[in-house]
């Protein structure tokens, strides 16, 4: 499906194969078992900033609260398991670590402008760990060749990086990452 990969799965690449299972089990756990305790996972900036409930913060950053996101989110990860490779463990997991930093101060600095420009108060944000995906994309975009596998009629060429791309735009519309998107939902 992703042939600029490779075909090695997940050898030499631990922290995407963690990010694969914790994640994702805990998904289907909260999907399946324990939906009385989704409440806990969902990601309530009103409760971070308020209640202080830093755990609120971490947590729903991290798990995906719907099977399909979850899903999606999955083989993007096992797609940018590529860079795990390249650029070793402690590097891939401090450029994760730090977009995903990033991502939550710039949530936190969206919901504050939005509710001083325009007096709207936002609650809660999509759940799930989609700031530091996204942030692979640019990577993805930059150090990936394009190699063209198919074309459909004849005249729209489809590449090795065309399926990732529409996984993030599913994730995206699916599950929206801005607070403006959540706003329209």
């Amino acid at each position: 499906m992703f042939p600029s990969t490779g075909s090695n799965g997940l050898y030499k690449a631990p922290l995407s194969k963690s990010l694969l299972l914790v994640p994702s089990a805990l998904s289907v756990l909260l999907t399946l078992l324990f939906q009385h305790y989704q409440k806990f996972f969902t990601y309530n900036l009103q409760a971070v900033k308020e209640d202080f409930q830093i755990w609120r913060l971490v947590f729903g950053r991290t798990v995906c609260l719907d099977l399909k996101d979850t899903f999606c989110s999955s083989l993007l990860i096992y797609n940018f398991r590529i860079f795990e490779r390249r650029y070793g463990s402690r590097k891939f997991s401090s450029f994760l670590l730090g977009s995903w930093m990033l991502s939550a101060l710039f949530d936190l600095l969206l919901v504050e402008v939005v509710q001083y420009a325009f007096g709207i108060t936002i609650s809660s944000l999509p759940s799930g760990f989609l700031g530091p995906v996204f942030a692979l994309f640019v990577p993805f975009f930059c150090s990936i060749p394009r190699m063209q596998v198919t074309q459909i009629l004849g005249q729209f060429p489809i590449t090795n990086k065309t399926l990732v791309y529409i996984l993030g735009l599913q994730v995206q519309y699916v599950l929206p990452c801005s607070p403006f998107i959540e706003l329209a939902v």
